[in-house]
């Protein structure tokens, strides 16, 4: 199996998710951090099982929320793009995502 890397902004954007669930208290807060974890554990024992998009990346909602992790298939390992709101304009997403694809600068390009 391949391992999982993060992009260098993944633990700001999970804050920034964490911080916006904390403004209806801290136990709000905490059960969207649960359920990230869970969908996280998932995303890691079932890579393949969102479908691939055209863009090349792969998405999993976080039950409950309005975000969702977006990751792709690198040649030696899985790339965590971000967990990112999905309340915005998909091109902004994308524009997000290739940015840190970019960046990451291991990553295929399609």
């Amino acid at each position: 199996m391949k391992p999982f890397k993060t992009a260098e902004i993944y633990a700001a954007d999970l804050q920034q998710a964490y911080d916006y669930f904390k403004q209806g208290g801290e136990n709000a807060a905490l059960r969207f951090l649960m359920r990230y974890e869970q969908t996280l554990r998932t995303t890691m024992m079932h890579p393949h099982v969102p479908r691939l998009r055209l863009n090349g990346w792969r998405q999993i909602a976080i039950p409950r929320s309005r975000y969702a992790i977006f990751y792709r298939e690198a040649p030696d390992f899985w790339f965590l793009g971000g967990v990112i709101s999905t309340v915005q304009d998909p091109a902004m997403i994308q524009a997000k995502l290739l940015i840190r694809e970019i960046s990451a600068g291991e990553l295929p390009s399609e």
